[in-house]
């Protein structure tokens, strides 16, 4: 049984499909009581803007409603430093309850995961 899941998610805002299904997949994980992290890098980062995630929508899925759902179960929601960076974005523009992270703790959760996807 999957325990720890890892989705690594790089498309932002400007590809609804892509943005929320990450998403999905990840609240399915706590079907099956798996510690769940979603790192956000790249266009990625975007999504944890405030006000952001409330106008992306794909077929009958509202992003906010899976974030919310998401980090309500328990998910870490984890946001690339050097990727908000280069989007000049700082951390008082992120959501309650995303936090900062970068590539040396990435690849220790990656190694430590059962599964990891990408999107």
């Amino acid at each position: 049984m999957v325990k720890q899941i890892m989705i690594w998610v790089t498309n932002g805002p400007d590809d609804p499909e892509k943005a929320v299904l990450p998403f999905i997949i990840a609240n399915a994980g706590f079907v099956h009581d798996a510690k769940v992290y979603v790192m956000l890098a790249g266009a990625g980062v975007w999504l944890a803007k405030k006000g952001v995630a409330e106008h992306v929508n794909c077929c009958k899925w509202r992003l906010q409603d899976l974030l919310n759902k998401f980090l309500e179960s328990g998910g870490e929601l984890i946001v690339c430093s050097p990727c908000l960076q280069e989007r000049d974005m700082s951390e008082e523009e992120l959501i309650d309850g995303a936090r900062i992270g970068a590539a040396v703790e990435v690849l220790q959760i990656a190694s430590e995961c059962d599964v990891v996807l990408t999107f």
